[in-house]
């Protein structure tokens, strides 16, 4: 063995772990991962799950001393937020049942916090572990067997429950502390949003409601979601502005500026969740903080555009299409983060151009702020692109993206997406060299039935084995003796609810899109309230953010594969050496090889 090397990535919410050797390491049958607490010294050996050697009788939860992981890639789910600690990564020497260890290489202290500066916060929860092994094991069963829902609402309607503080993370406490931070300083939050509907987080603005001017948005034609909440509010003598907008658009924004008892714009707060029981429970979701008087000063002024608006016939009018074409210059903060917002809708059309087979869709991509600025960050993307969405539309990031994976084979690309119907769908009769910026995959005829999607996934990408872009899963009917696990709520629409794209996390210049209500495609430029933010300069963030991907990523990778017999995982751990041979080189080895180089 020359080197082994290793990282540990973090956020507030998960961890992902990731080692890299260089050649075969004799008598190696998997690694041991110690966890140390770098506040106390204790150290724990973290759990391998259910493995078992050929030739054991039955698998049982084993450590990673006796079973270790035979792999150069884990997370722990059990690092409490909050902690500091560093983990060890030990290569297991011998033969079943009678390893020893080798000399073993420590990772870089991490802390599972929300502070990546002083000047940035940001948070995340764990709605995308809904469908774990975890919380069905903890829900009782229903009569065919799966994780009883109604169980699960239950649950996440009391905030203190263990499936809510699991799930929901230091996420809806960190929606609060704006409001908080107004009431302790005489303050004032002028506050967006689309949907408002969790009752905690009503109670508790009703109980602040003289620190906050609030405009609501409709979310659906008949505000089924904020009915209750916009009914309660008014009643209650809050500030509430109602924004009602056709069915054609949303007001989609999730925003919340703080002033200071002077009226100063100190810190403005954005995300992906709305809070609502499934934003901040049972979806993957994030927020972020600025605290910059520069910054907030942008967000005020698009609240009092956006107040303005609600009298305007109609609204989202051209006064505010036009204010929200003019593209400002990113904030430099005091720790040398860069921060620019990109406000929808921003065209003068308030309808899309009409697709047609073959049509050129780049220049679709210019006619909106958001867009085009995204295409402009992608196409100069050097190392990897990694994503989560919801339901971006046609066309949307996804066109360069899938553009750039045919076109730029060396770029790492891995993302995931709320539902099948966010995928890219085969295209039709058209040629990439004829036209190399169409709109690739996006003209194979109607949205796919859920039974057709594994195949429909399976011809997206030629190049690999396994897909690139995955839509979310969960293993609904089970596998082996692993419990069945519920992928989401009956009536919840996304599982993954975080709109967000990092771009060469471990490169020279690294970018976080998105982190905020945009869904990163021309709907938003035309027709919805929306920002998207663009961050840079700022490595732990951006890491942070890719933590957030990654761990999303492989949670669903792992149930695609399984669920469409393409998983080689068995649950036995090869006795000999051979298991190595596919981590020493390749595709994947360098890729975890530029995550190893470049974290901080």
């Amino acid at each position: 063995m020359k080197s082994l090397k290793a990282v540990a990535l973090a956020n507030n919410a998960g961890v992902i772990l990731v080692w890299i050797w260089d050649e075969l390491i004799e008598d190696c049958l998997g690694f041991s991962i110690r966890r140390i607490d770098s506040k106390t010294g204790k150290s724990v050996v973290l759990s391998s799950r259910y493995v078992k050697f050929k030739g054991e009788l039955a698998r049982t939860e084993g450590d990673t001393s006796t079973h270790p992981i035979q792999g150069c890639k884990w997370t722990d789910g059990e690092a409490l937020e909050g902690g500091t600690y560093r983990w060890e990564i030990t290569p297991m020497l011998g033969k079943p049942g009678n390893l020893r260890p080798g000399k073993s290489v420590t990772t870089k202290e991490v802390t599972l916090g929300v502070d990546y500066g002083p000047f940035v916060r940001a948070c995340f929860n764990r709605g995308h572990l809904v469908s774990s092994q975890k919380i069905a094991s903890l829900l009782p069963k229903g009569t065919d067997g799966k994780p009883d829902p109604i169980a699960l609402v239950e649950a996440i309607n009391d905030p203190q429950s263990k499936i809510a503080r699991f799930l929901g993370a230091s996420l809806p406490a960190f929606i609060k502390e704006p409001y908080e931070e107004a009431k302790r300083t005489g303050g004032h939050v002028l506050a967006r949003y689309y949907e408002l509907a969790a009752p905690f987080i009503v109670d508790f603005l009703v109980e602040h409601k003289d620190v906050w001017s609030m405009i609501l948005a409709n979310a659906g034609k008949n505000d089924e979601t904020n009915a209750a909440t916009r009914q309660r509010l008014h009643d209650e003598g809050c500030d509430l502005t109602d924004r009602f907008l056709p069915s054609s658009s949303l007001g989609h924004d999730k925003s919340a500026v703080l002033l200071d008892r002077h009226g100063k714009p100190v810190m403005w707060a954005l995300g992906s969740v709305n809070p609502t029981l499934t934003g901040v429970c049972t979806q993957a979701n994030g927020a972020i903080q600025f605290r910059s008087t520069e910054f907030a000063a942008i967000g005020k002024a698009h609240h009092d555009l956006v107040l303005a608006d609600c009298s305007a016939d109609p609204m989202q009018s051209d006064e505010l299409r036009a204010a929200n074409a003019v593209v400002m210059d990113p904030i430099t903060l005091g720790d040398g983060t860069k921060v620019q917002a990109l406000f929808s809708p921003s065209t003068k059309s308030r309808t899309r151009p009409k697709k047609t087979p073959g049509q050129r869709t780049f220049p679709l991509l210019d006619l909106a702020v958001s867009t085009h600025r995204t295409k402009e960050i992608l196409l100069n993307a050097k190392q990897g692109i990694y994503f989560l969405a919801f339901y971006p539309g046609a066309p949307s990031f996804l066109d360069v993206v899938t553009w750039l994976q045919k076109r730029r084979p060396h770029l790492f690309i891995r993302g995931a997406v709320s539902s099948a119907q966010a995928l890219p769908k085969s295209q039709l009769e058209i040629s990439d060299d004829h036209f190399p910026d169409v709109q690739r995959l996006r003209f194979g005829g109607p949205i796919q039935p859920a039974a057709s999607v594994p195949t429909e996934i399976a011809v997206f990408n030629s190049r690999k084995k396994t897909p690139t872009i995955i839509a979310a899963a969960a293993l609904e009917n089970g596998w082996q003796d692993w419990h069945s696990e519920l992928l989401k709520l009956p009536d919840a629409h996304a599982i993954i609810h975080s709109k967000v794209i990092v771009v060469d996390p471990f490169g020279a210049d690294p970018y976080v899109i998105g982190a905020a209500s945009d869904n990163l495609g021309m709907k938003a430029g035309f027709s919805n309230d929306d920002t998207m933010l663009v961050m840079s300069e700022n490595r732990l963030l951006v890491q942070a953010y890719f933590t957030h991907i990654m761990d999303v990523y492989s949670h669903f990778m792992w149930r695609y594969l399984v669920s469409t017999g393409r998983s080689t995982f068995t649950g036995e751990l090869d006795e000999t050496t051979a298991w190595q041979k596919k981590y020493l080189s390749g595709r994947t080895h360098d890729e975890y090889a530029s995550w190893v180089a470049g974290a901080v």
